[in-house]
């Protein structure tokens, strides 16, 4: 019935993450943790075309949209439904089991669960909070027999990240062991440095990104990759017929059409929390990291504390994330919102204490 090779998949349980009851501040997933202004949702709403349920959906507007914003040629871009959808269609069409591929560990956990599913081997390489990472440091760590590397720039929880030079370096270095590089850019526009020019130099780099983070639109499932047109072609023919629903699509071009003055001034107020956070928890002489991204990392005493100090916040209807494994066993993961919100958390959390 099944292929001997997909056999396997009966045996993998997909947890799903259920909603806690009583949420105050959800700032454990990685979120926008806050509702984006009403006249932008107004902006959304209002302009749904009376007939966009009916009809099959029609990417190419949005193609055409979201070239003009990143400034790439159109058929360098191939949707997917976010990040992840991504690191499935590049296993697919890149890696035969058994493979070996690289990813930056902790991270997504996605990446194990298609590894599970695909059968290739992950060789992680490890980010410490305590220790910034060098390309030469990362290049290292790779195997000569890897396929393909996933690089999280930055990463999270740990972030790591690489400027334009540094990713050039690493770049180069796949390219002469004829290794494919896919940078994750999930947390771009938060500060980071892009590999996006990089492209039209280097046939082996992909981009991956997402509407998830800056965008704050976790819920539409809108990601895409960039790479060379020619590397794309195969990923342009394995699409779906219908890469996104309708919704999503119009949603998504209501929201590059109000970049400049919805979405780019909600990043800036996500930083600007982050900052706080962060220069509010090292002044009181908790060890916080974050600074391109849209979280902080947090170390406390002990991994006991930890436990309290998260008990204690759910209490409250207030969620972070923690119970990473060493060497991040007491460390909590905040995903950071406006000042305002970063200053009602940590009066409660420096209460946790």
């Amino acid at each position: 019935m099944f292929r001997e090779s997909f056999k396997h998949l009966a045996g993998i349980n997909r947890h799903r993450v259920a909603e806690p009851e009583d949420v105050a501040m959800r700032l454990q997933r990685m979120e926008r943790p806050e509702a984006w202004p009403t006249s932008l949702l107004d902006h959304i709403y209002s302009t749904i075309p009376i007939d966009l349920l009916q009809r099959y959906p029609d990417p190419l507007p949005f193609y055409h949209k979201l070239a003009t914003f990143l400034d790439v040629p159109v058929n360098s871009i191939v949707l997917t439904s976010g990040v992840d959808e991504a690191i499935r269609s590049i296993l697919t069409l890149c890696c035969e089991p058994g493979d070996k591929i690289v990813v930056t560990a902790p991270g997504y956990a996605m990446y194990d669960v298609y590894a599970k599913i695909f059968g290739v081997h992950i060789h992680p390489i490890h980010f410490d909070a305590e220790h910034f990472m060098s390309p030469d440091e990362v290049i290292a760590r790779i195997p000569h027999d890897v396929k393909v590397v996933f690089l999280a720039n930055p990463s999270q929880p740990v972030e790591n990240c690489f400027d334009l030079e540094q990713l050039r370096l690493i770049a180069a270095h796949c390219a002469n062991r004829g290794i494919l590089l896919c940078v994750d850019e999930a947390y771009h526009f938060f500060g980071a440095p892009s590999s996006l020019p990089m492209v039209k130099e280097t046939a082996n780099l992909l981009v991956m990104r997402s509407f998830s983070k800056a965008f704050g639109a976790a819920s539409l499932r809108l990601g895409y990759i960039v790479g060379q047109e020619d590397v794309l072609a195969p990923f342009r023919g394995f699409r779906l017929a219908h890469e996104a629903n309708a919704l999503s699509l119009h949603a998504g071009t209501a929201m590059l059409d109000c970049f400049e003055s919805h979405i780019k001034p909600g990043i800036e107020s996500v930083c600007e929390g982050r900052e706080w956070l962060r220069e509010k928890c090292n002044t009181v002489g908790l060890n916080a990291w974050g600074s391109v991204a849209n979280f902080v990392l947090i170390a406390l005493d002990s991994e006991t504390k930890m436990k309290e100090s998260l008990r204690l916040l759910n209490e409250r209807g207030i969620y972070v994330k923690g119970g990473f494994p060493p060497p991040l066993y007491r460390h909590i993961l905040v995903t950071c919102g406006s000042p305002a919100l970063m200053e009602d958390f940590f009066s409660t959390f420096y209460k946790t204490l």
